[in-house]
């Protein structure tokens, strides 16, 4: 029967960092992932899929899933460090977000800010801890709540891709040291799945796509993993998974673990990503739109505009689920762009799965690492510490550790 150190499920953000972090550590890891690429909620779109590796536009790309990373990020950018490829980052270019109405109009940020307002809410609102306390009930305290309903509200959801007033408020923002070598804002060739695919390469973890994990169950060292290639048994399991896919697998092995994560809320948005040419849209270069309100179609607009390209456009419009069927959503997104359906060059689809925390959402992840303190599994998905990509590597790196230190 195979047998190696470490397990780790899912090959995101969070399963490539942990993976690294053992393997620098001396651990023998396999890396199983049931689809057939890495990246997780990251998803880059690229036009070499559509018209070939030699076609005009080919190197262009777009993404449908998160978009943005910062230095900030430090646990993702150590690991791509030490691939030796932290001078291929991208810097995006400092472009602005906008407004957009049910008629197309754009409208600034800070036309919407009531400063008035601010100005008298600030001083009740700055000193109070966020622990507690919804989004919508610290940012609304800290702005106002007239400019946390015209302002803030949206632009969260717009970020989550999913309603955000009872997001926990400490998870959102939360401060961490930046790598200074590395651009503020940054893409990879390829986008950010070349990213992570970048990590892959070289490395001293063993990778197998399109292989997932079965069930999992207590073994004499540790776990026993099925996959349909056969058992793997290992001393260390890391689950990268979603949060439903964690609770599925730990039934057998941590019951009470599996019930909590069971009871998780999820959501979903509906991506559509659309190329145009060039020149073909009148909307000036942004970084992207929010919605102004919340019966608008979409969440959000995240385009291609920070990293130009000489032949093409991209836009990814975040709809709201089961609102729209695809005929729609062109419509829709021609409608916003100033252009017509037919004007598209290409067009894809996908759906993205996320956690949709309450307020009371870490006091539930905390209890569950109480549970899990001593045990050689780790929880490492985008549902214990935060939704970014950040919080994704930040929690792998401290569950990595944290499994090295059972062995001391």
């Amino acid at each position: 029967m195979e047998i190696v150190d470490c397990i780790v499920v899912g090959a995101g953000v969070s399963g490539l960092v942990s993976a690294t972090r053992m393997a620098q550590a001396g651990r023998s890891v396999v890396v199983l992932e049931a689809s057939p690429r890495v990246g997780g909620c990251i998803q880059s779109w690229h036009l070499s899929d559509e018209i070939g590796a030699g076609g005009e536009g080919a190197d262009f790309w777009l993404e449908m899933g998160a978009h943005t990373s910062y230095n900030s990020y430090s646990q993702l950018l150590e690991a791509l460090q030490e691939r030796g490829r932290l001078d291929d980052l991208l810097p995006r270019a400092k472009l602005g977000y906008s407004f957009v109405g049910p008629f197309g109009a754009l409208q600034s940020p800070m036309k919407l800010l009531n400063f008035f307002q601010a100005a008298y809410s600030i001083p009740f609102g700055f000193g109070k801890t966020k622990s507690g306390r919804s989004v919508a009930e610290w940012f609304g305290g800290l702005l106002g709540r007239g400019n946390y309903r015209r302002l803030l509200s949206p632009a969260f959801a717009a970020v989550l891709s999913q309603p955000a007033d009872s997001f926990p408020a400490e998870w959102l923002f939360r401060s961490k040291p930046r790598m200074q070598s590395a651009p503020r804002k940054y893409s990879f060739p390829g986008g950010l799945q070349g990213l992570l695919e970048a990590l892959v390469e070289g490395a001293a973890f063993e990778l197998r796509l399109e292989t997932g994990a079965m069930s999992v169950k207590r073994s004499s060292i540790g776990y026993e993993v099925q996959t349909a290639a056969g058992p793997i048994n290992c001393r260390h399991l890391i689950l990268a998974v979603p949060v439903d896919a964690a609770a599925e697998l730990l039934t057998e092995a941590h019951p009470d673990v599996a019930r909590d994560l069971q009871s998780f809320p999820m959501s979903s948005s509906e991506a559509l990503a659309v190329v145009l040419p060039v020149g073909k849209s009148r909307l000036p270069a942004v970084a992207g739109l929010i919605a102004e309100s919340d019966s608008e179609d979409f969440w959000s607009v995240v385009t291609r505009d920070p990293i130009p390209h000489a032949t093409f456009r991209g836009f990814t419009f975040h709809f709201r689920p089961g609102r729209l069927n695809r005929t729609a959503k062109l419509t829709r997104a021609a409608a916003v762009l100033g252009v017509e359906p037919t004007d598209f060059l290409y067009v894809r689809e996908t759906i993205n799965r996320l956690p949709a925390p309450g307020v009371e959402h870490p006091k539930r992840a905390a209890a569950i690492d109480v549970l899990l303190s001593r045990e050689p599994v780790a929880l490492v998905g985008n549902y214990m510490i935060g939704l970014s990509i950040g919080d994704c590597a930040e929690r792998a790196a401290h569950e990595s550790d944290r499994l090295l230190s059972l062995q001391e």
